[in-house]
């Protein structure tokens, strides 16, 4: 009777692509000396890294192993690798879930692994309902995953100081000089970063996802590559209009301003590709480059455009140019956000001379440089954080101009501006003697030490690795030579001081220790509606007496106030924010019983922020069971 002892070793090792890799480790490598060597197959083991881990830190060069010799790689030593740091990562997220000391510590240590750390915070963002801890569970491992992304983002971005330390030469193409050491599609991307959460859309899959379109371009255009270049940009602008890939749908005052529509990556991934002029001719310059044309955004007041250049010597139709104009490129210009047709220089003349721009056309005509795309895209993402802002009409209406997905609008406000602040320091290039430029940054600067103390505290080691060195070569040089205290001392004390208080063991607020002749009603993780604005809430803490001694959360605002009465610190469903005070008689707490289904629509939408501070939803108790028995053991 035939056994598997009878199996060639290629047959063998085709059953083990389909076992997993810890019963290959333990069991079946033990079986007999044969299964032991099959099981040491690299073949095998790289299968298992392919099949295992989707994402990996830049450093590994993944993606060109696969490529090389088979043997060059040690692929079970690197599944093993990635197999010990999961397991580290899992005993971290663990403790930053169980307690509030040393978290910012915990989830620093996790960064440090980078993508080798996302295959398993994305496990944890989608653990099922039924975990007990599910809420803070799927938010810490989301937080620490954001941290990461929004590393890549400004690691990206990081690269035009590289480029703006060096000096431009003869041998500096126009290519590299607009590109300013960034590729075009990568440094808009870094945007989506800052909103990615656990979504698609990350800087490799834009750059998959323009390849492909690329791709399937070509595919239509049996005779491409006999096309002069005026030919191949105008067939792009049909393509890309008939395929809805660029514009918007339903264009109006309400939709322009559409968060959804400052993002590069998000526009590629929706079915409906929205986009502002801006990200049109992002991407349109992006294929055009992949198609062998040189294009660029051209970015006008108002409105941006694409222009496509000639190669040098060559006209847009294919001609000669005389001997003497052998290095001149000629130009075109196309609009993908409205049009699929070129759009004539006299028409933009026009629109110029509507616009009081009489002269100096040359310029405003030349290709936009990245650093500049990227600050522009930055201004709209702000005019639609203030569109959002500053409208009257009811959250209901507001939520589409932030959501990207279903419910995650609030957990987009606050990362929509952070982006914007990162982006203005670090398109700014280091020079010392230009003060205006340096007084400039230096407010930035300061807007970003507020946002990421009060909203970020995660990516200290973010702020420590780029903007403390950048403050000291850039912020007062004088002091360099003066021997004066570095400017970003002051940076530094304040990271020292989160850090400080993040292993801190904070005493805890008991109920039975408050002054007998004051109750304190609700409790934490209770539902209520504002009595006079109607809006809900969850509470997040209490206090009685003065909130200015409210010292229950490191990133807690201190206002004075006198009164007796109970005060509570609460999550509304107006901002998502967590950091509004409610006195005790404006709060009416809402009896509910169910499922999350049971939840007033703001509410449901603040669950993925909920797990900052609870473990899940109780539809019994109709209340959030608390995450934080450290700081309130009594309710």
């Amino acid at each position: 009777m035939a056994s598997i002892d009878d199996l060639p070793d290629e047959i063998v090792h085709q059953i083990l692509l389909y076992v997993s890799p810890e019963e290959t480790l333990t069991k079946v490598s033990l079986l007999s000396k044969r299964f032991n060597r099959v099981a040491q197959e690299p073949l095998l083991w790289k299968f298992y890294c392919e099949r295992n881990f989707k994402y990996w830190e830049s450093n590994h060069h993944f993606k060109e192993r696969l490529k090389r010799n088979l043997r060059d790689t040690d692929w079970k030593r690197l599944y093993l690798q990635r197999l010990g740091r999961n397991a580290r990562i899992a005993r971290l997220v663990d403790g930053i879930v169980a307690s509030r000391v040393s978290r910012l510590e915990k989830i620093e240590q996790i960064c440090q692994y980078g993508y080798d750390a996302k295959d398993f915070l994305l496990s944890q963002c989608r653990v099922p309902d039924s975990v007990e801890d599910v809420l803070a569970r799927r938010y810490y491992s989301c937080s620490v995953l954001d941290s990461i992304h929004r590393s890549l983002a400004i690691q990206e971005w990081a690269k035009y100081q590289k480029y703006a330390a060096r000096r431009d030469d003869e041998s500096t193409t126009n290519s590299q000089r607009l590109n300013c050491g960034m590729r075009l599609e990568r440094a808009l991307g870094a945007f989506d970063m800052f909103m990615l959460h656990d979504n698609e859309g990350d800087l490799d899959e834009i750059t998959e996802l323009l390849d492909d379109i690329a791709a399937r371009f070509r595919n239509t255009q049996l005779d491409l590559d006999e096309m002069t270049t005026r030919q191949k940009a105008i067939a792009l602008a049909r393509w890309l209009h008939s395929n809805n890939m660029t514009g918007l749908s339903d264009p109006s005052e309400q939709t322009y301003r559409y968060l959804r529509n400052c993002l590069i990556g998000r526009a590629l991934r929706d079915e409906r590709h929205p986009s502002l002029p801006i990200i049109s001719a992002a991407i349109y310059s992006a294929i055009a480059s992949r198609l062998g044309m040189e294009a660029y955004p051209c970015a006008l007041p108002n409105h941006v455009h694409a222009t496509v250049l000639s190669p040098p010597g060559i006209s847009l139709d294919g001609y000669p140019l005389p001997e003497e104009q052998a290095d001149h490129q000629e130009n075109m210009f196309l609009d993908p956000y409205g049009s699929d047709e070129e759009v004539p220089l006299d028409y933009i003349i026009n629109f110029l001379a509507r616009l009081g721009i009489h002269a100096g056309h040359e310029n405003l005509l030349r290709p936009t440089a990245t650093d500049l795309i990227v600050m522009r895209t930055a201004q709209n993402i702000r005019a639609s954080f203030t569109s959002f802002r500053t409208n009257e009409r009811p959250l209901s209406q507001l939520i589409p101009m932030i959501e990207l997905n279903r419910g995650d609008w609030a957990r987009n406000l606050q990362p929509a501006l952070y982006s914007m602040i990162w982006a203005s320091i670090m398109m700014v290039p280091v020079l010392p003697e230009n003060d205006e430029v340096r007084w400039d940054w230096q407010q930035d600067v300061g807007d970003l030490r507020t946002y990421f103390y009060e909203y970020f505290p995660e990516d200290c080691w973010l702020v420590e690795k780029y903007v403390c060195p950048m403050y000291d070569t850039f912020a007062t040089p004088s002091r360099h030579r003066h021997g004066l205290e570095l400017p970003s001392k002051r940076v530094r004390d304040q990271i020292k001081e989160i850090r400080r208080m993040d292993a801190e063991v904070k005493p805890p607020r008991r109920r039975s220790d408050t002054n007998g002749d004051v109750e304190v009603k609700y409790r934490v993780g209770q539902v209520f509606r504002h009595k006079r604005y109607e809006y809900h809430g969850l509470i997040l803490g209490w206090t009685i007496g003065n909130v200015s001694t409210w010292n229950d959360n490191l990133f807690f605002p201190t206002r004075g106030s006198n009164s007796n009465q109970p005060f509570y610190r609460c999550m509304v469903g107006t901002d998502g924010s967590d950091h509004h005070v409610i006195a005790e008689e404006n709060i009416e707490i809402m009896e509910l019983r169910g499922g999350p289904e049971v939840l007033p629509p703001e509410i449901k939408d603040l669950m993925p922020m909920a797990g900052k501070f609870f473990k899940r939803w109780d539809g019994e108790q109709g209340v959030f069971v608390s995450n934080m028995k450290e700081l309130y053991p009594e309710d």
